[in-house]
């Protein structure tokens, strides 16, 4: 909930977090120590800003 308030920039209330579609860590669960990392560099090997408030829906 906290995360979710910081990454989009406004107040999440407990039943918003809990019934938002976002996944925070997509497939987890096949996460092994072979596997990718689940967020990648962009451009220029630069990782994602949050930009809080500029998307309110997702944190990336």
């Amino acid at each position: 909930m906290g995360r979710m308030g910081v990454h989009t920039g406004r107040v999440v209330t407990w039943d918003e977090a809990l019934n938002h579609d976002h996944e925070f860590a997509p497939n987890l669960d096949k996460l092994t120590m072979d596997s990718p990392a689940p967020l990648l560099p962009g451009g220029r090997e630069k990782y994602p800003l949050p930009q809080p408030g500029v998307n309110p829906q997702r944190e990336y």
